[in-house]
C-alpha cells in the first residue's frame, strides 16, 4: 500500500485558492488515492505521464481548466508535488528534467 504526502510548496499553493477551487483540487486527490487503491482512475483528470527520473515517475492531473496537479510516484510513495496553472507547472518541472 502507498503513503501519500504533501510537499511544501503543493500545502503553500493550495492555501492561496479560493474555497470553491480548494474543493476541486480535494476531489481531485481523493480520485488519485482512490486510483492506486482500485486501478481505476477517472477520465475527467486527464492524468497523463510527464516524465520518469530517479525521483520516480512524474504525472500531472487536470483539476479543472486552470489548474494543474503534479505528482510523483515511486515504489511506495506518492508524493504531492506542485499546484498551479499551466504555465507555473511547466517552469516548475524546467527544475527538475
Amino acid at each position: 500500500m502507498k503513503k501519500f504526502l504533501y510537499k511544501k510548496a503543493f500545502l503553500q499553493a493550495f492555501d492561496r485558492y479560493k474555497e470553491l477551487e480548494k474543493a476541486l483540487i480535494i476531489m481531485a486527490d481523493k480520485q488519485i488515492r482512490h486510483y492506486y487503491l482500485k486501478q481505476n482512475a477517472p477520465f475527467g483528470l486527464r492524468i497523463k505521464k510527464l516524465f520518469e527520473n530517479k525521483e520516480g515517475k512524474t504525472f500531472e492531473a487536470r483539476v479543472s481548466d486552470k489548474i494543474r496537479l503534479l505528482y510523483v510516484e515511486s515504489d511506495d510513495v506518492v508524493v504531492f508535488a506542485f499546484l498551479g496553472n499551466h504555465d507555473e507547472v511547466k517552469r516548475y518541472i524546467k527544475k527538475f528534467r
